[in-house]
């Protein structure tokens, strides 16, 4: 099969390759439009929505009982290679500034209980603070549209940064950023 084009007549292959290839282009610029399109923009700033939890040890909680602190919140899912690679620096840093009022979340937001991680890195390397227990529908207000996904909220409840992608937590500036909140 052929079709004319002004003076030239494509192919079949050619035509499959063109549809493809515009194909692609939509579908990567629908892909990014959405993925960098950051919560960042008109999030910092505002008080960060509420979620309501249940603890390791069974206790009801609320983001908002952390007021007082600094949270780091952090989006993840143990299926997800780079929220397990980040796993060891947020267990330093959770590690580093726990006792000078920092307090660090971390939501698994696809799965319902801790022995999904079996197998996948000793607890030792893992933070305290995991949290698995939570109405999945909260998360809404957040647009999470990728993991790992961590939001810095200041004593007073409000979004000081949004964080895309795994990260090395001890990296300095990053700790820097963390004890100036701390330390206001």
């Amino acid at each position: 099969m052929a079709i004319s084009g002004g003076n030239k007549v494509l192919k079949t292959h050619e035509i499959i390759i063109a549809v493809g290839a515009i194909c692609l282009a939509f579908g990567l610029t629908l892909f990014f439009a959405g993925h960098w399109e950051l919560p960042s923009e008109g999030f910092v700033g505002e008080t960060a929505p509420e979620i309501e939890f249940e603890s390791a040890s069974g206790q009801k909680m609320s983001l908002s009982d952390k007021r007082g602190s600094v949270v780091l919140v952090n989006f993840w899912a143990s299926w997800c290679a780079p929220c397990i690679e980040e796993m060891p620096s947020l267990s330093m840093l959770e590690q580093h500034l726990k006792k000078r009022g920092f307090v660090l979340l971390a939501f698994n937001i696809g799965e319902s209980g801790s022995d999904v991680l079996k197998g996948k890195l000793p607890s030792s390397k893992m933070p305290g603070n995991l949290v698995f227990n939570f109405p999945k529908e909260q998360l809404k207000p957040y647009s999470i549209d990728s993991i790992p996904v961590s939001i810095l909220i200041d004593k007073d409840g409000k979004i000081q940064k949004v964080y895309r992608g795994p990260q090395n937590w001890m990296n300095i500036r990053t700790i820097q950023e963390i004890e100036n909140l701390i330390n206001k």
